[in-house]
């Protein structure tokens, strides 16, 4: 089987088609960085079909009976009663079966014979509450519909169609949080669940994502480390000395920067340093060696290579840089598209945080993207109530209800990749004996569930998703 990419900026934004002349957006970065799974054609496969179901918009309030179509996909077959029924759920991308088929969830499915479904988020893919992504549509847009989403589609599910069997979720990255605190929220429901890559912990700001992008340059090669390191350094001088001519030059932006305007310029040292993130939080066996080999073998001047692995990294697409631009667009945005970036911008905005800011000094990129910046365009998008003291109470909240990385919850496994720069909000310690948490070296985001299993795979991966069999097993044999 073809392998399903990690997502995370690197490897989805490479998926990207770019018509001729088409510029990279910059914020698509914070789109594709949110994403599991890349954006694929539509599935025309036959092992699942396309189903819709009439969801309630509002669950919170018993007078208000409007409704929607929330896209799932299904076993395309008779189920078997008794037989597990595995619930994948949809996050910030658009649900494909294919994410199933080609990956580690497909070979747990046939090895267990489970009846699956795959289910989109709403607001994401093509579950859309409201024709339009208008402010005030988007209330309906939070965690605490999604999971009664969860819940009231299996029941109904349940009931209509005599699902009897045990209920296991399975979810990657924000929808590995979801799993879990499913199946704490509704244990008569879901009988275990598989949480992998889960930033269980909200957070204002990551800064040690930085600092786990570095470590992972300094093992594969100290002189990698020290090449990014300069390579940042000479950037930041010529922004210093007002060079942009040069700076043109080596990121290949559409037009020269504006050096003297501060987000413009954070804005380009957010791209950059996001790539080279990226390349960590995606990467596969051997694929840090070899960008470590290629910025290396240019250490003579760092800059230039630094420069060079990051252009052909978004295969030479060329960039603009205007922050102005990017707040004006994602705020007057109000059709769907592949860009996901306004929905979970809002979300971030909200309840979650997880804004990577380069603000560490143990980093080889230096302090060059403050949380302010990152915060500032919650306000400038969404309006002046969206500051920085709503998200620390909407994160207090969301701790307060699911435990953080402290979590009262049974038959949920979590498996953290040891390279995933999230990895500082993931679990970390295991809350009791029935919720065990995996740490698997050498392994980045997701990689686990998104990934195949290869008889040539690294032993730590191997031993993780045996481990993971072994759970289910044990767990589907309870009562």
């Amino acid at each position: 089987m073809k392998r399903v990419c990690c997502a995370l900026v690197l490897l989805l934004a490479l998926s990207i088609r770019v018509e001729a002349g088409e510029e990279f957006n910059p914020f698509s970065l914070l789109s594709e960085s949110r994403r599991v799974f890349p954006e694929l054609e539509a599935y025309n496969g036959t092992a699942f079909k396309e189903e819709f179901f009439t969801q309630k918009l509002d669950h919170f309030d018993i007078l208000d009976g409007r409704t929607w179509q929330q896209r799932y996909f299904v076993t395309n077959g008779t189920y078997t009663s008794g037989a597990p029924i595995f619930l994948v759920l949809g996050g910030e991308w658009e649900a494909n079966p294919v994410h199933i088929e080609l990956g580690f969830i497909g070979q747990l499915v046939e090895y267990f014979g489970a009846y699956t479904i795959y289910l989109d988020h709403r607001f994401y893919g093509q579950s859309r509450p409201f024709p339009d992504l208008l402010l005030e549509n988007m209330v309906y847009l939070n965690m605490d519909q999604a999971l009664e989403d969860t819940a009231y589609f299996t029941q109904k599910m349940k009931q209509d169609f005599g699902l009897d069997g045990k209920w296991i979720l399975i979810g990657a990255s924000f929808t590995g949080d979801m799993t879990a605190w499913a199946r704490a929220r509704y244990p008569h429901l879901f009988h275990a669940a598989y949480s992998s890559g889960a930033p269980v912990q909200a957070q204002v700001e990551v800064a040690e994502y930085y600092e786990v992008v570095g470590r992972a340059y300094l093992d594969t090669d100290p002189l990698c480390y020290t090449v990014l390191e300069e390579g940042m350094l000479a950037l930041r001088q010529l922004v210093q000395i007002g060079d942009a001519a040069n700076i043109t030059r080596l990121f290949n932006l559409v037009e020269d920067i504006n050096v003297s305007v501060e987000d413009d310029v954070t804005l380009l040292y957010f791209v950059v340093t996001q790539i080279y993130g990226s390349l960590v939080q995606a990467s596969t066996p051997g694929s840090l060696e070899n960008v470590c080999s290629r910025l290396v073998s240019g250490q003579d001047n760092p800059l230039e290579a630094f420069a060079q692995v990051y252009r052909e990294t978004i295969f030479n697409i060329p960039l603009r840089i205007d922050a102005s631009q990017l707040v004006e667009s994602y705020r007057n945005q109000t059709d769907y598209s592949v860009d996901i970036t306004r929905q979970f911008m809002y979300q971030s905005c909200l309840e979650f945080g997880w804004f990577t800011a380069v603000s560490s000094q143990n980093q080889p990129f230096g302090p060059v993207v403050p949380i302010e910046f990152r915060l500032k365009f919650c306000t400038a998008v969404f309006g002046p109530e969206f500051t920085r003291e709503r998200l620390e109470a909407g994160v207090e909240r969301t701790n307060l209800l699911y435990g953080g990385k402290r979590p009262d919850v049974t038959r949920v496994v979590y498996t953290v990749g040891s390279l995933d720069p999230f990895n500082p909000v993931q679990m970390s310690e295991e809350p009791n004996v029935d919720a065990p948490v995996i740490i698997i070296q050498g392994a980045s985001h997701c990689i686990d569930i998104t990934s195949p299993a290869s008889p040539d795979e690294p032993p730590p991966l191997a031993e993780a998703r045996t481990r993971v069999v072994q759970l289910l097993t044990t767990w589907l044999a309870e009562e």
